[in-house]
């Protein structure tokens, strides 16, 4: 248990010993600590109170519509697959891997569950089985790409989104898919416990399974490990290749999962459901590794997709047109890359 709790440290030490030597004489010295340092560590939680403020604004603006039931009911369903393809996104960059094609696998396997359940008369639980094993199947693939041939994984992970687009196309040929489910998988994606929508429950369950598993587990560090520098994990043992493949097929199974709920969900699909999440999802991944703590982490990127989805959310019930939603993801990614390169300038 101590081996393991300081391979990331030991990759750190390794990294910094690497670096040194690349230093001109003198960067060792201590520069002056910036207003920004100086700040403590407050900035890490500014999601928190953002959040808090989005919901004060927006309660004062439309209380009667804002502050109800009903709206804490549509938010939550609203950004339940958000929030669970965050969690299998933040795994992946946790690993060094930059993952674009999970909103595409979510679309391919919504669109696989909707059509065989209008065409077949397969168990909707096989059908679910191979909706993900279809995912995992690309994923797999990327995975090869990425650790094997050693393709850059934005590069190989968009060509893989392309497939996928490709694929859900070729499935839908251009329609509406309509699905034909019993009421039980109904209510496995309608339904609700209590205030909360089931499909937010199940995110919020893998939220903590990838939480425990990133932040208290020996695999989870060496991930970490792997994604902080993968050149020092690699001099300390840590099989590079085996743990990033793994992050890159957990991102295509959850992709899979999210898909089977949605089509629960919907109840329809079409050649363009699973791509809308792309922008939302990495928006709230990377402004999330700039909150409580210096890098990619589960917690983080929860509550930064529910911030962006609250605001959002309000911005609608003022009468925002459809626009807005793209607009503000994208304002929060910049916003997002730029206040992680501050605190990165700052840390110098």
């Amino acid at each position: 248990m101590i081996r393991e709790k300081s391979l990331e440290s030991n990759v750190r030490t390794t990294a910094e010993e690497t670096s040194k030597a690349d230093r001109p004489a003198g960067a060792e010295r201590r520069a002056p600590r910036s207003m920004w340092q100086r700040a403590g560590s407050l900035d890490r939680y500014v999601i928190v109170l953002v959040w808090v403020a989005i919901v004060i604004y927006f309660g004062i603006e439309r209380p009667h519509v804002f502050l109800t039931e009903l709206t804490f009911k549509t938010t939550l369903a609203d950004n339940a697959a958000t929030c669970a393809l965050a969690v299998g996104v933040t795994i992946a960059l946790a690993a060094g891997v930059i993952d674009l094609s999970f909103a595409a696998m979510a679309g391919l396997s919504m669109v696989i569950v909707t059509k065989l359940s209008a065409t077949s008369h397969l168990n909707i639980a096989l059908i679910a089985l191979i909706a993900v094993a279809a995912c995992a199947a690309l994923g797999a693939v990327t995975s090869l790409l990425v650790t094997w041939l050693k393709v850059n994984s934005l590069v190989a992970t968009l060509g893989m989104m392309s497939v996928a687009i490709g694929l859900t196309e070729k499935i839908t040929a251009g329609m509406t898919l309509t699905g034909r489910f019993s009421g039980s998988f109904t209510d496995f994606g309608q339904a609700y416990w209590g205030p909360f929508p089931r499909p937010f429950v199940y995110a919020m369950a893998l939220a903590v399974l990838g939480y425990l598993v990133l932040e208290h587990t020996p695999f989870g560090r060496r991930l970490l490990a792997v994604g902080d520098n993968v050149q020092a994990a690699r001099l300390i043992g840590i099989r590079v290749g085996a743990h990033q493949t793994a992050a890159i097929l957990t991102v295509a199974a959850i992709a899979g999962l999210v898909g089977v709920t949605l089509a629960s969900t919907v109840g329809q699909a079409t050649d363009t459901s699973g791509t809308g999440y792309l922008l939302p999802v990495v928006a709230g991944v990377f402004l999330g590794s700039t909150q409580f703590k210096n890098r990619v982490n589960v917690v983080g990127s929860v509550v930064a997709v529910l911030t962006i989805g609250t605001g959002i959310k309000g911005l609608q019930l003022m009468g925002a047109t459809p626009w807005v939603s793209d607009f503000f993801d994208g304002a929060v990614l910049l916003a997002a890359v730029a206040f992680g390169a501050i605190r990165t300038r700052s840390a110098r």
